[in-house]
């Protein structure tokens, strides 16, 4: 006698898969992985979740605050095998259930790996367009048009200029109809970059001023670390505002197509990192110091998580003196990876 079989089960024994489901305790990641966690300890069980996220400021009786909300309001993905699937999804608390798959073959909506992995990419993408910066994070410049976000003077929209003879506040120009000229002091409240003023004179001192920062980045994106805030506002505000720079000086231009390929991969904006890397290879051969060499392609190394050539660039460049600020800096990195390494 043959046994009856359900039609459009899933296979049990399948290799794990990302399953779609709905959280109704909340789709944020804390609230999801918590229960899922708690769930793994006691079922023996290594399920893993994405719930991914966007930052939202706020300003709440003067505090200012970031959280956290769900880009895909209830649904989480959870990768497992069926059987595991299910039997999370059958708890008492019943947080998570099955998202059924009314348009395919199978019974519940499923994504593989591949597809999974270009909409973390995505989402990574999503998270590092944070909708505005205070004017504490960011390094602007005269001339750069800006939208005041919150404060008295929200929807306020200029440019900005530095306030003459003060260490600090901040000044926004308005010019309606090239009538009429109004001065803001608009100090730290939260502003939009509009347009980045095209008449900036300091490319150099800005290029070794964002290395720190890139360099800092750059150990967090290797070791799969979530980015904090101050550094995407440092990596979006130099790619957007060098990424348009024209630069007459060959070697200054190679340096800074390296620095914006990274800032650009970090932010996973994949099209315009490709942009700078294709601009890079036209006038990589004009670099020809040593120091310059040894950052750049450590750079472009840490970027393709390539551990080998990282080794055979420290071979090549390891009897280097380090004299200054910046190439202690270098060798300090190769030191660090050489020993993530290990």
């Amino acid at each position: 006698m043959e046994t009856a079989t359900i039609k459009n089960e899933p296979d049990k024994g399948a290799q794990p898969v990302w399953y779609v489901l709905n959280h109704i305790g909340g789709a944020t990641r804390n609230t999801a992985q918590k229960s899922l966690d708690l769930f793994n300890q006691i079922a023996k069980t290594n399920l893993e979740l994405f719930a991914p996220t966007y930052t939202i400021r706020e300003v709440k009786n003067g505090v200012e605050k970031f959280r956290d909300a769900s880009l895909t309001f209830h649904y989480v993905f959870v990768k497992g095998t069926f059987d595991e699937v299910k039997r999370l999804c059958g708890q008492p608390t019943n947080k998570f259930s099955f998202l059924l798959n009314r348009s395919g073959k199978e019974p519940y909506a499923t994504i593989d790996d591949r597809k999974m992995m270009q909409f973390k990419n995505i989402a990574k993408a999503y998270k590092n367009c944070l909708p505005c910066f205070s004017l504490e994070e960011v390094d602007l410049e005269d001339g750069d048009l800006v939208q005041v976000v919150t404060g008295p003077f929200a929807g306020v929209t200029g440019r900005f200029i530095p306030k003459a003879k003060s260490k600090n506040g901040n000044v926004v120009l308005n010019v309606y109809g090239k009538l009429m000229t109004i001065v803001y002091d608009v100090k730290s409240l939260d502003v939009r970059v509009l347009e980045f003023s095209r008449n900036s004179t300091r490319a150099n001192d800005q290029i070794d001023a964002f290395v720190p920062y890139l360099l800092k980045s750059l150990r967090i994106y290797y070791d799969n670390g979530e980015q904090p805030q101050d550094l995407i506002a440092k990596l979006t505000i130099f790619c957007g505002r060098m990424g348009a720079a024209k630069l007459n000086n060959r070697k200054l231009d190679a340096r800074l197509q390296v620095l914006l390929y990274a800032g650009n991969k970090i932010l996973f904006n994949a099209a315009e990192a490709e942009v700078h890397l294709e601009k890079f290879k036209k006038v990589m051969e004009s670099v020809t110091n040593a120091w310059t060499q040894a950052l750049l392609y450590l750079i472009l190394a840490v970027i393709d998580f390539n551990r080998n050539t990282i080794e055979a660039l420290h071979e090549k460049y390891k009897d280097l003196e380090a004299t200054s600020k910046m190439q202690k800096m270098v060798a300090e990195e190769y030191r660090y990876y050489l020993e993530e390494a290990d």
